[in-house]
């Protein structure tokens, strides 16, 4: 029924700032050397190793005192941040990244499709476009290296390896680390038909789907806490859900089918 709800919010438009984005969560380890230092709803994964740290997401552009003391509690430091990677490009998952940037002087790496909208604060994604009367800019960085699908990042004996998902975003990505899918599931929030900022919005999200139903994690997590029910999740100290992974990637589909049939039926 949750599942459910968030992706009819998702269906209809951006959902509204959310108390849980800014919430504190307990910082925790999924495994090996990759920890989760997120909000209760905006999920960051932090990998450790020896030679420093790779950020996934850093949430709001006042989340990083959360995050600090999230890394502090695990024994690390968001100064020792050597390499910030992100699953979509849009504020709730990158406003943060020139303070962690500036904290640590970490490098950024995105995929193509997302790097522009890092580089421009957001000002040319198609949902900066589609929501003129809000808000979603954040502060610009600098992307250092483009990535590619199927490219692994490494650090300090670490291999993290890139998967595209476009859909989201033109960028939009997940990774695989310890045998951990992180997962980038593609809620609509845009669009479909006739999209001008984002022309092959739909063959991007149909091929997102073919990908994600090939892929069969033992273990996986995502860009919210809400989409994998992170407290439920924390609260067992387990991330195996193989089956809940294949329910969350038939439902996103098909309230992207239904977005879509709405839309062709109204033309």
């Amino acid at each position: 029924m949750r599942l459910t709800l968030l992706l009819l919010l998702a269906f209809v438009s951006l959902p509204a700032q959310n108390p849980d984005w800014s919430a504190p969560f307990p910082a925790h380890t999924i495994a090996g050397n990759l920890h989760y230092v997120g909000t209760k709803d905006l999920a960051c994964y932090l990998i450790t190793t020896p030679q420093g740290h790779i950020l996934i997401n850093t949430g709001l552009a006042d989340s990083v005192p959360l995050m600090q003391a999230s890394a502090k509690k695990l024994g690390f430091d968001l100064k020792d941040v050597k390499i910030l990677l992100t699953m979509q490009a849009h504020y709730d998952h990158v406003a943060a990244f020139a303070a962690v940037q500036k904290l640590s002087g970490a490098k950024v790496y995105a995929t193509e499709g997302d790097a522009a909208y890092l580089e421009d604060g957001g000002k040319s994604d198609p949902l900066f476009l589609a929501f003129a009367d809000q808000d979603f800019s954040f502060k610009p960085v600098k992307v250092d290296r483009r990535l590619k699908d199927g490219e692994t990042v490494k650090l300090g004996g670490t291999e993290v390896k890139v998967i595209s998902l476009p859909g989201h975003t033109r960028g939009a990505a997940g990774y695989s680390v310890n045998g951990v899918l992180i997962v980038n599931l593609p809620s609509v929030v845009i669009k479909l038909m006739g999209n001008k900022a984002y022309p092959n919005i739909v063959a991007d999200y149909e091929a997102t789907f073919v990908k994600l139903k090939q892929l069969h994690p033992t273990a996986w997590v995502a860009g919210h806490g809400s989409q994998y029910d992170l407290e439920a999740k924390y609260a067992k100290k387990s991330f195996v859900d193989p089956d809940g992974y294949t329910k969350a990637v038939v439902s996103y589909e098909k309230t992207f089918k239904e977005k879509l049939a709405k839309e062709h039926a109204s033309r």
